[in-house]
């Protein structure tokens, strides 16, 4: 089994990483802390990515993307979350449900939202059911020409931004794990009211929203009634093998920082590399990267040849949100107070992948999911 990278994933690489130190890390300090660039900032980076034909790199190329695999996915990954504020800058995800066979929900959202003309959040959680989605209390009851949706989302991704939201709802009279539908609702829609946004450490724009007899029609539900769960899962599945990319990005440059910084630093008359403390810091920051970057791409690797990588996924989530958030906090350590302050990003580094522990299902729901897969046969 070989899951190295091609050449062709490492000139990605490059060239992403020599695109951010460029154009994104010199505006690190123009938006101290801050986990998002405003719009007057992100539209001239987008075109600049669309220039050196960095767009969309996992959208097809007969839809205008580079059409890469999910190795190049991971490398993508991991290069644009070196810094907090790259995340997006190759584009909006383009999730599964866009894909759906209309050509309604083709022209209305998967093309604007492939040009960054349309943003989408995501509403899969509710209020008591964020880490066990297959209980959600949000209904859809069919009626003539579409359905109506009753209920509320929260720890909706993008939310603030979004120019859609993709609903997660039950058909109305199925039971748990039965019915579960989706659909992509407009902002401003009757009966769709976004609440607010939530205040958080970092990380991303999150928000809550109710629906209360919100009309939509039938051509944007966008899978079959009931057939929304596989579409989630594999979703699901993509995003949490991919936790490790982001956490090699985040974790990578605070490391990288932690190196350069001992090499110039001294104290009480010693270089800081010189100690055997700082030194065994390092180390173990060095095994942490190593081993998450081989979780990472055994499991990107798999998912390429089409294998079951749920399993994979659930432990790359979390030992490398784990691990990275270790390997952040030495980095932060070694810098001391300046490392805690925002005139360096490793604070902003540390807000963020703490966040990662969290989203899409917390590190103690995969801890449960990996020891019920190796129990199973017991």
């Amino acid at each position: 089994m070989d899951f190295g990278l091609s050449e062709a994933h490492i000139m990605l690489g490059r060239t992403l990483r020599q695109f951010v130190e460029r154009e994104i890390i010199p505006l690190e300090r123009e938006y101290p802390g801050a986990v998002e660039l405003p719009d007057e900032a992100l539209r001239p980076v987008e075109e600049k990515v669309k220039a050196a034909g960095l767009w969309q790199p996992a959208v097809s190329v007969e839809l205008g993307g580079g059409g890469i695999d999910k190795i190049g996915l991971a490398v993508v990954t991991e290069e644009t979350w070196r810094s907090v504020l790259a995340r997006n800058m190759t584009g909006p995800r383009v999730n599964e449900y866009l894909y759906y066979d209309s050509d309604l929900i083709r022209e209305k959202y998967l093309m604007p939202t492939i040009r960054s003309e349309k943003r989408g959040a995501t509403g899969f959680s509710e209020p008591d059911a964020a880490g066990d989605v297959a209980g959600i209390t949000t209904t859809a009851e069919k009626v003539e020409g579409g359905y109506v949706i009753n209920g509320g989302k929260i720890w909706s991704s993008n939310a603030e931004r979004a120019d859609y939201v993709a609903v997660l709802a039950r058909m109305k009279g199925t039971e748990r794990r039965e019915g579960h539908t989706l659909f992509l609702v407009d902002r401003g829609t009757p009966g769709c009211t976004y609440v607010r946004t939530i205040p958080t450490l970092g990380f991303a724009l999150f928000g809550e929203w109710h629906f209360q007899d919100c009309f939509v029609p039938d051509s944007q539900r966008t899978t079959p009634e009931g057939g929304a769960w596989s579409v989630a899962q594999a979703r699901w599945t993509t995003a949490r093998y991919l936790f490790g990319a982001q956490s090699l990005g985040l974790a990578g440059r605070c490391q990288d920082m932690a190196l350069k910084y001992v090499k110039t630093r001294s104290t009480f008359g010693q270089p800081l590399a010189s100690r055997q403390a700082i030194q065994f810091m390092l180390a173990e920051s060095e095994i942490g990267l190593q081993a998450i970057r081989a979780l990472t791409f055994q499991a990107a690797w798999k998912a390429e040849q089409e294998m079951d990588v749920r399993h994979d996924a659930s432990i790359v989530k979390v030992f490398a949100t784990e691990t990275g958030t270790q390997i952040i906090d030495r980095a932060l350590q070694i810098h001391g107070a300046a490392g805690y302050s925002t005139d360096l990003p490793i604070e902003v580094h540390y807000r963020t992948i703490r966040g990662l522990r969290i989203a899409d299902g917390p590190s103690e729901v995969h801890r449960m999911v990996v020891s019920r897969n190796i129990l199973r046969d017991v």
